[in-house]
């Protein structure tokens, strides 16, 4: 019997897609999961393992953008690794990233034609990964924007700030910041596994920074950020810390990465997503009001 497997599945998109799609985890040490299967993840154990699969759902990669080995292994060599395993009549669903555009988009709001123009380690390294599923004959890319939600601990921590007073605007806050909810993609990757074909640009509405931390304020009950930080000072500040993490070792609080999903103006149109996937973002206000009260005294 044919079955559906999923890579990721206890990681905190992947932990939001596994409950909607009824999947088997593939996982590289033991975490308690439904049918998890323990792998290392070699191209041989893969191909026994995937030797009966109709889905692959391929969530697993790496984050860490201070480590291009970590990066390169996570999303590139895994990947190849999927996909020469993967049956010839299986179908590859993958979460790729709106990274792939750059920080600068060609054109403005983007959408599946826009030229990628990677700037980035984990960019680069997500279109290559997006090169080797294309490579499959029945595939769906799902380029993801910034998810957010309430397993994800950076927004705690950002709302936290904003309820202490304590956060800061990067630039003048007029630049549009793509969120979607971890949620609304996870129902994208169910509606993938019947339909659909090709790459999806998957984000939220578009909203400014300075709309959204108004919103999240709201939610608080406290005054909005009024203070101003520039995009130069923020990128120099990051810059320091991911060479002090270099020279020791211990990890920085902020990245580049972080700064320029704040910090750039990055539109996207989805309409694709929508018509052939069912894609239906909730707003980001009733989003951030959800993860308001579900942190509750957390903040």
């Amino acid at each position: 019997m044919a079955s559906i497997y999923i890579t990721g599945a206890s990681g905190r998109l992947g932990s939001a897609v596994f409950p909607k799609v009824h999947a088997i985890p593939l996982v590289l040490y033991p975490s308690g999961l439904k049918n998890e299967i323990v792998t290392d993840f070699s191209e041989g154990e893969l191909k026994k393992i995937l030797n009966d699969a109709k889905i692959i759902i391929h969530i697993a990669g790496s984050v860490d953008t201070f480590d291009r080995k970590k990066l390169q292994n996570g999303n590139v060599e895994l990947t190849r690794k999927i996909v020469q395993a993967a049956p010839k009549n299986s179908r590859i669903i993958f979460a790729s990233s709106i990274s792939v555009y750059g920080k600068q988009l060609n054109e403005n709001p983007a959408n599946e034609n826009t030229v990628a123009m990677p700037d980035s380690d984990y960019s680069k390294t997500k279109l290559e990964a997006e090169k080797l599923v294309a490579q499959h004959p029945d595939h769906v890319i799902l380029r993801i924007g910034t998810v957010y939600g309430p397993q994800f601990s950076d927004y705690q921590k950002i709302l936290s700030k904003i309820k202490k007073g304590k956060m800061k605007i990067v630039g003048n806050g007029e630049n549009h910041v793509p969120f979607v909810h971890a949620d609304d993609v996870a129902e994208v990757f169910k509606k993938a596994v019947e339909k659909g074909s090709g790459t999806y640009v998957v984000t939220g509405e578009a909203l400014t920074q300075n709309e959204i931390y108004k919103i999240a304020a709201n939610a608080l009950q406290v005054e909005p950020p009024g203070k101003h930080v520039s995009i130069a000072l923020t990128m120099f500040m990051a810059g320091l810390g991911e060479f002090w993490y270099k020279l020791t070792g211990k990890r920085p609080s902020l990245s580049k990465e972080h700064i320029s999903v704040l910090a750039y103006d990055r539109v996207f149109d989805c309409s694709k997503a929508k018509k052939e996937l069912g894609f239906k973002p909730r707003t980001l206000k009733k989003g951030i009001e959800e993860i308001v009260s579900t942190l509750g005294s957390q903040l």
